[in-house]
């Protein structure tokens, strides 16, 4: 198994639930306010900084690197505020098969 997927296999597994409104799990390492492990998210956008200040990117448009920043809801509980991730600290990301409004 490896370490971590490649930031376009995430960008990829992504797009695709984009498009069929899907939620993704992704992996993402311990910060100040979660530990490390999965969480179930519907993608926001992609964008070169964290909102308000970063300039919306388009997948399969713009050139994306692991530095762009993938924001999304978090999909339990009520809170919903916008989280950003940096997409080359997500180790792992899944479809979920499951839809959202």
């Amino acid at each position: 198994m490896k370490n971590f997927m490649d930031f376009r296999e995430i960008l990829e597994v992504i797009a695709k639930a984009v498009k069929k409104k899907e939620t993704v799990e992704i992996y993402y390492p311990e910060t100040e306010s979660s530990l490390e492990g999965w969480r179930e998210v519907i993608p926001f956008s992609l964008t070169t900084d964290i909102p308000p200040d970063g300039e919306v990117l388009v997948y399969g448009k713009d050139r994306l690197s692991p530095g762009h920043i993938f924001n999304a809801y978090l999909t339990n509980g009520e809170d919903k505020e916008i989280r950003s991730f940096i997409i080359g600290k997500i180790k792992f990301a899944r479809s979920t098969k499951r839809k959202h409004e």
